[in-house]
């Protein structure tokens, strides 16, 4: 199972979203970084199953987002396991993940389905869309756990070794 050797936040003003990279060199989303940062305050209990039995987390489960979750959503809904830095057993969601949670929730406050719980959510999600347009996730993930500084690092040395081998 990988473990976290790097950890960020994401910042959208207010709304922090913890993020982890791998030692596989996988970026994700913590499940509760996501869960806290959409505003849904209950801790995660582990894996929720969507009737189809992918992994979704509890608050997409309702019945008035099922017309707004598409395939594509579905498609990379699975939780991630790795472990922590304490060796702790964790779930998290693809950097891709989160913006479309957040598509999920604009078109269904579009349509007018939302109950009156899912509009603190659905106006976290619509802040951090925003903020999403500008920057892709991944990007936003290595910048905020320095990543992005250790793949330049790596990359300049892979560089040194191969010009050393000509």
């Amino acid at each position: 199972m990988p473990q976290v050797t790097l950890e960020g936040v994401l910042r959208f003003g207010v709304i922090e979203i913890e993020v982890a990279v791998l030692d596989n060199g996988q970026r994700v989303i913590t499940q509760n970084g996501l869960m806290v940062g959409l505003g849904h305050m209950r801790p995660p209990k582990g894996r929720q199953y969507y009737r189809s039995g992918v992994s979704l987390p509890a608050f997409l489960t309702v019945q008035s987002l099922e017309p707004f979750i598409g395939d594509d959503l579905v498609a990379i809904a699975n939780q991630i396991e790795f472990r922590t830095r304490q060796g702790v057993k964790a779930f998290g969601y693809a950097p891709n993940f989160l913006p479309k949670v957040c598509d999920v929730f604009a078109r269904a406050q579009i349509a007018g389905v939302l109950k009156a719980t899912q509009h603190k959510i659905a106006h976290r999600a619509q802040i951090i869309a925003e903020q999403l347009e500008r920057s892709c996730t991944m990007s936003l993930i290595d910048e905020a756990t320095n990543y992005q500084e250790i793949r330049e690092t790596q990359t300049q040395l892979n560089t040194y070794r191969r010009e050393e081998c000509i």
